[in-house]
C-alpha cells in the first residue's frame, strides 16, 4: 500500500472512532461494582521502592488469566536495570544473548543482545498490548533502543490465550508505559544517574523526565502525561580471538589441528538514546475514555574497534616444538615457516621483493573499523473504550514506522618481512588466561607496515504498519451460574518492509600478503605503499596511528606493545572523506598501480544481490496483511466443583498473505562459440547460451497466502485462597523472518570440464530465497502451581511442552524456467517448512521477606528462580541461504541456537529504614551461539556465563532517592569455543566494563 494511501486509512480510521465516540456518548448505567457488607476502617500503609514492585508484579501474575511473569517500577526509572534486555532476564525462562548478533560472536553487546524465552528466539514485541517491531530487526523489536525510564513495567506472556495478538512462539514481551489515569493526581518526577565504565574510563550521564495530571472539566476528566528520556551509555571490549581450527598435516604424516587466526581485538562503542512518550487521556463519561499514546525513540551508536593478529601462519606453515591437547594447537612458539611444510611460502617471497628463498616470520595484520547506526522508531494509537450495559466496547488504530541507517567502515594494514628479523609468537591458548607474545623485532616503525586494505557496507532500511481493532464482551449475568462473558474481535493489519542493503566490499589498496596483485610486463612484484609514503598523497602518513593496547584485559594480559593502524580519523568522517585521502593508493597508473582496489559503495540498490556475504543485498519491498478475528469465552464457578474454578477457552483466525516481486538472476553465458567439433555436441550449450540471455528477469510476483486456527485453553483451580493450580493449552504461530523470504534466486548451469558437456549429475542448480514459506506452528502446554502466601512472597512451578512443527530449514526443490523459448528445471536449495520437534522443561520461582526475622533482620529477603530445557529434533535455520557454508552447518547434529538447558537468577534483597538495597547473581549454562559464525564457518558456543549486579538506594527525604547501581561487579569474562564433537576448543576471551552509576531519583 502506497503512503499516500496509508495515510488516507489511519485518517478513516480516526474518522470513524470519533463518530462511534460521539455515537456512544450517551450516558449509560454503570454495572455497579461489588461492595463489602460493611465498611471497615483501615490504616493505610504504603510500600514503595523493591517491595512495592515485587508486590505489584506478584498481583499481575496471581491475578491475570493467563501464565505470565512481570517486572514492575512502581518507582519512576525504577527497572531493576539500566536497560531492557538485562530486566528481562531476571523472569524465569528468560535468557539474553550477550552479543550483537549470533553470526558476530566476537563482538559483545553493552547492553545485552537478543532476548530467548525457554530456549526459544520467536518472541513477539508488544508496547501496550499492540504488535511493535524496528527496521532493524524486522518482525522483533531492538530492545537496546527503548529507555528503560519510559516503562511502568513489562509483561512476559507464555502461554498465550486467543484474545492476544498472534506471532510468538517462545511468548510476547509487552512493554508497559504510563498512562494520566495510573495516577491519582499530579506527577511530577524525574531521574538522572551518571554511569561510569572501567575499562572505558569514561562517564556518561543519562535522566528522564515525567509530568502527569488530571483535571475535570465541563466536557469530562482530561488527563495529559508527558515522558522525555535522554539516555548516554559507553562500553569497552577486550578479546583474544583465534578463528575455526583446520587440520595441518605435520611433517611426520600426522593430523593437527591449528588456528587460522590469533590476535586482539579493542572494541569501544558509544550510544545516545531520545525517547518520548506522550499519553492523552479524555473520558467525558464514566462509561466512555478515549486515550491517545504516541512514543518515539531514536538510537544512534557508533562504535570504533582496532584489530591486530597473526594471519594464516598457523594453519598453512606448521612448526616444531608445539603443544597440543587432544591434537589441537594450545601452546610454543610459532615461527610461520617450515622448509618442505605445506603451502608455505616460496623462498624469498618478500613483500616489494623477487620470488625465491624462505620467508622466514609471522604474518601480522590489523584494521580499524567504524560503525554508525541511526534508528528510529514511532509508534502512534488511539484507543477507545466504552461500557453500556452487559456490555463493554474497544476499538484501537494504530501506526507504526521504523527506520534504520547503518554504515559499518573497515580500513586495514599489513606488516611487510622487508628489512626485518623474523618474528615468532609464543602462544598459551589452552587455558583460562590466553597470551600472544611476539618476539624476534620492533613493532613501532611505520615503515614496516603498508596499506592492505578497505572494506564498506551501507543499509538503509525502513518498514511502517497500520492496524485496526475492534473488541466487545458481553457480561451475563449471575443467574448464569457458568458463563461470566463472551469476549470476540477482529485485527486487520498492512505492513511493508523494504530493505535496501549492500554487499560487503571489500578490496585492496596496495598490497596482500597472500598474493601478487599484478603481473608488471611478465615480472611479478607488489605494488605496497608504507605507511610512512607520502609519495601518493601528503596526507597519508598522518592518517596512520601507533596504537598500544594499552589497559588490555585491565592491564591482566601481555600484548606485544602496538601495531600501527588505520587513524580513527580516517575511518570515522565518512567514506568519501576516506577515499579522498585513499585514492591516489588505488588509482596509480602501471606498472606501480594494480589496476583494481577500492572504491566507497554508492547507494544505488538495483546494483546489489543477496550473496554469500548478505541475504538482503540490493532492495526489496515485501507486503504483508493480515486478518484475525476471535471469539473467548470466560467461565467459572465456586461451588460445583471442589475448588472454585474459572477459566478461558477460545480461538483465533489468522489469514496472512504476502505479495512482493522477484529477481532471478539467470546463468553467465559461457563465453565465446561451443568449442566441440560437431553441431550435435553443441546442441546443450547452444540452448543454455539462449536461455542465459539478457541475464536477469526482473518483476516476477511472487508471495503467497495461508490461514491459521489457534484454538487456546485456561484453567484455574483455586485450591486455597492462597494457592492455585492452572493448565494452559494453545496452539502459536510464528510468520517467517523477511530476509529469509528473500524474492530472489540465483540460477545455474554447469558443464564438465571440456566447457560444452553438461554436468551428468548436476547440470541446472540454484539458490533462492523462499516468499512462500510459512509460519512455524506449536501446541504447547502449560500446568502451574502456584503458592501466594504473603503480599511480596510466592512459590511457583510450572512444567511446560511444546511440540512444534514446519521448522524452517535447508533443502532442494524442483522450480521449472523458461527464457528465449527454452524451458529448464533447476534443483535450487532454498528454505522450506517441514522439520519437527519438540521443547519441554520447567520452571521454578521463589521471593520473600522474611518479616518475622526480629528488628533490622526483617528487611532482608531473597528471590530465585531456576529453568531447565531439554529439546528434541527440530532444525536449525541458515542466517544466509545463499551461503553454502552456512547451509551445511546448519544440517549438523547440534542442539538449536540459544538452547542452554540450565539457567537461574538468585537476588539478595533489603528494604527497611529507607534503605533499598539488590545483589543479584543471573547464570546460564553453555549454549550453541551460532551453526556458523562469520569468516569462520564453524558453530561457535557460549560457555557457561555468570554475573553479579546490585544496586543500593536511600531515601534522603520522603521523595528523593539517592543509589548506586553496579553491573558485572565481578568482572566476569565471557569464553565462546568453536568446532562441535569432541573437538571444541575456545575461540575467543572477552572482558567488557564493570559499570558503575550514580543515581537520583525525585518525585513530587
Amino acid at each position: 500500500m502506497s503512503q499516500g494511501k496509508r495515510v488516507s486509512k489511519f485518517a478513516l480510521s480516526l474518522g470513524v472512532s470519533a463518530i462511534a465516540l460521539g455515537a456512544m456518548n450517551a450516558p449509560a448505567p454503570a454495572r455497579a461494582a461489588q461492595q463489602p457488607d460493611q465498611a471497615t476502617e483501615v490504616e493505610e500503609v504504603v510500600i514503595t521502592g523493591i517491595r512495592a514492585s515485587l508486590q505489584s508484579a506478584q498481583e499481575i501474575k496471581r491475578n491475570s488469566e493467563v501464565i505470565v511473569d512481570s517486572i514492575t517500577a512502581v518507582d519512576i526509572g525504577a527497572l531493576p536495570d539500566r536497560s531492557v534486555s538485562e530486566a528481562l532476564q531476571r523472569i524465569s525462562g528468560v535468557t539474553l544473548q550477550r552479543t550483537n548478533e549470533a553470526r558476530d560472536p566476537a563482538r559483545l553487546a553493552a547492553e545485552g543482545g537478543g532476548v530467548f524465552i525457554r530456549g526459544l528466539s520467536w518472541v513477539r514485541s508488544e508496547t501496550n498490548g499492540r504488535d511493535i517491531f524496528s527496521a532493524r530487526n524486522g518482525r522483533g523489536l531492538s530492545f537496546e533502543d527503548i529507555s528503560a525510564d519510559l516503562l511502568a513495567g513489562v509483561d512476559v506472556y507464555k502461554n498465550p490465550a486467543a484474545n492476544q495478538i498472534e506471532g510468538g512462539i517462545g511468548g510476547i514481551v509487552n512493554l508497559r508505559t504510563r498512562l494520566p489515569f495510573d495516577q491519582d493526581g499530579r506527577l511530577l518526577a524525574f531521574t538522572t544517574d551518571y554511569n561510569y565504565g572501567d575499562m572505558m574510563e569514561e562517564g556518561y550521564w543519562s535522566g528522564s523526565g515525567i509530568f502527569s495530571d488530571r483535571w475535570m472539566t465541563g466536557a469530562g476528566e482530561i488527563g495529559l502525561l508527558a515522558n522525555v528520556s535522554y539516555s548516554s551509555v559507553g562500553n569497552r571490549t577486550n578479546s583474544i580471538t583465534t578463528d575455526r581450527f583446520d587440520p595441518v598435516t605435520q611433517l611426520d604424516g600426522s593430523t593437527v589441528y591449528h588456528p587460522k587466526y590469533l590476535g586482539w581485538r579493542d572494541g569501544r562503542w558509544e550510544q545516545e538514546r531520545t525517547a518520548v512518550a506522550l499519553a492523552l487521556q479524555w473520558s467525558p463519561t464514566a462509561d466512555l475514555t478515549l486515550t491517545f499514546q504516541g512514543f518515539h525513540s531514536e538510537a544512534d551508536p557508533t562504535n570504533i574497534e582496532r584489530v591486530a593478529g597473526i594471519q594464516d601462519a598457523t594453519t598453512l606453515c606448521p612448526s616444531a616444538g608445539l603443544n597440543y591437547q587432544n591434537g589441537v594447537l594450545v601452546g610454543g612458539t610459532l615461527t610461520g615457516y617450515h622448509e618442505g611444510g605445506w603451502g608455505c611460502w616460496p623462498t624469498g617471497n618478500v613483500v616489494g621483493g623477487p620470488q625465491g628463498g624462505t620467508m622466514e616470520g609471522i604474518t601480522y595484520d590489523g584494521n580499524t573499523r567504524y560503525g554508525e547506526d541511526h534508528k528510529e522508531t514511532s509508534d502512534y494509537a488511539l484507543r477507545l473504550e466504552y461500557s453500556s450495559g452487559s456490555w463493554d466496547f474497544s476499538g484501537d488504530v494504530q501506526y507504526v514506522e521504523s527506520t534504520a541507517d547503518i554504515l559499518s567502515f573497515t580500513v586495514g594494514t599489513q606488516r611487510s618481512m622487508l628489512g626485518t628479523a623474523p618474528l615468532s609468537a609464543l602462544i598459551n591458548i589452552g587455558g583460562g588466561v590466553p597470551s600472544i607474545n611476539i618476539t624476534g623485532d620492533d613493532l613501532n616503525r611505520a615503515s614496516d607496515y603498508y596499506w592492505g586494505f578497505a572494506m564498506d557496507h551501507i543499509e538503509a532500511n525502513e518498514a511502517d504498519s497500520l492496524s485496526w481493532r475492534g473488541d466487545a464482551t458481553y457480561h451475563f449475568d449471575a443467574s448464569n451460574e457458568w458463563i461470566r462473558n463472551i469476549s470476540f474481535g477482529y485485527r486487520a493489519t498492512d505492513k511493508t518492509y523494504i530493505t535496501r542493503q549492500s554487499n560487503w566490499n571489500w578490496s585492496i589498496l596496495s598490497a596482500q600478503y597472500w598474493g601478487f596483485a599484478n603481473d608488471n610486463g611478465g615480472a611479478w612484484s607488489y605494488p605496497a605503499v608504507y605507511l610512512d609514503d607520502a609519495s601518493p598523497s601528503p596526507q597519508l602518513p598522518s592518517n596512520a596511528e601507533y596504537y598500544g593496547f594499552d589497559d588490555f584485559f585491565r592491564g591482566d594480559i601481555a600484548v606485544p606493545g602496538g601495531f600501527w593502524l588505520p587513524s580513527a580519523s580516517l575511518v570515522s568522517q565518512g567514506t568519501q572523506y576516506a577515499y579522498g585521502l585513499l585514492s591516489p593508493i588505488t588509482t596509480r597508473p602501471w606498472p606501480d598501480g594494480q589496476g583494481w582496489g577500492w572504491a566507497p559503495l554508492v547507494p544505488d540498490w538495483d546494483n546489489f544481490s543477496p550473496n554469500p556475504d548478505n541475504p538482503s543485498g540490493g532492495v526489496t519491498q515485501q507486503d504483508e496483511e493480515t486478518q484475525a478475528a476471535y471469539a473467548l469465552l470466560r467461565f467459572g464457578h465456586d461451588t460445583a466443583l471442589p475448588w472454585a474454578v474459572d477459566g478461558n477457552v477460545g480461538v483465533r483466525v489468522v489469514r496472512t498473505e504476502t505479495a512482493t516481486e522477484g529477481r532471478v538472476q539467470l546463468p553467465v553465458p559461457a563465453a565465446g562459440a561451443c568449442p566441440a567439433p560437431t553441431p550435435a555436441q553443441c546442441a546443450a550449450f547452444n540452448a543454455a547460451q539462449q536461455f542465459s540471455q539478457g541475464g536477469v528477469l526482473d518483476a516476477v510476483p511472487a508471495g503467497g497466502d495461508y490461514s491459521n486456527i489457534l484454538p487456546s485453553l485456561n484453567i484455574r483451580a483455586h485450591l486455597s485462597p492462597e494457592m492455585q493450580l492452572r493448565f494452559a493449552a494453545s496452539r502459536a504461530m510464528v510468520r517467517p523472518d523477511f530476509n529469509q523470504m528473500q524474492p530472489y534466486t540465483d540460477l545455474r548451469i554447469n558443464f564438465t570440464g571440456d566447457g560444452y558437456t553438461l554436468d551428468p549429475v548436476a547440470p541446472f542448480t540454484g539458490t533462492a530465497g523462499n516468499p512462500n514459506l510459512r509460519p512455524i506452528i506449536a501446541d504447547q502446554f502449560d500446568l502451574s502451581l502456584e503458592w501466594y502466601f504473603a503480599p511480596q512472597g510466592s512459590l511457583t512451578g510450572v512444567i511446560f511442552y511444546k511440540k512444534i512443527e514446519d521448522y524452517i530449514y535447508s533443502g532442494v526443490t524442483q522450480q521449472t524456467y523458461t527464457n528465449n523459448g527454452v524451458t529448464y528445471t533447476f534443483d535450487v536449495t532454498q528454505q522450506q517448512n517441514g522439520e519437527e520437534g519438540t521443547v519441554q522443561g520447567f520452571e521454578i520461582a521463589y521471593q520473600q521477606f522474611f518479616d518475622f526475622l526480629p528488628g533490622w533482620l526483617n528487611g532482608f529477603g531473597v528471590q530465585a528462580n531456576y529453568t531447565y530445557i531439554d529439546s528434541d529434533g527440530g532444525a536449525n535455520t541458515a542466517v544466509n541461504i545463499f551461503d553454502p557454508d552456512q547451509v551445511n552447518s546448519a544440517g549438523l547434529d547440534l542442539p538449536l541456537e540459544g538452547m542452554s538447558p540450565t539457567s537461574y537468577n538468585i537476588a539478595a534483597l533489603y528494604e527497611r529504614h529507607g534503605i533499598s538495597a539488590r545483589l543479584a547473581w543471573n547464570w546460564r549454562e553453555q549454549y550453541l551461539l551460532t551453526t556458523s559464525a562469520a569468516n569462520i564457518e564453524a558453530p561457535v558456543w557460549a560457555e557457561d556465563y555468570g554475573q553479579l549486579d546490585g544496586s543500593i538506594f536511600f531515601d534522603v527525604t520522603e521523595n528523593v532517592k539517592l543509589g548506586v547501581q553496579g553491573t558485572n561487579l565481578t568482572q566476569e569474562r565471557t569464553i565462546l569455543r568453536v568446532g562441535y564433537g569432541d573437538r571444541m576448543p575456545r575461540y575467543s576471551w572477552v572482558d567488557t566494563d564493570r559499570r558503575l552509576a550514580v543515581v537520583l531519583r525525585a518525585r513530587f
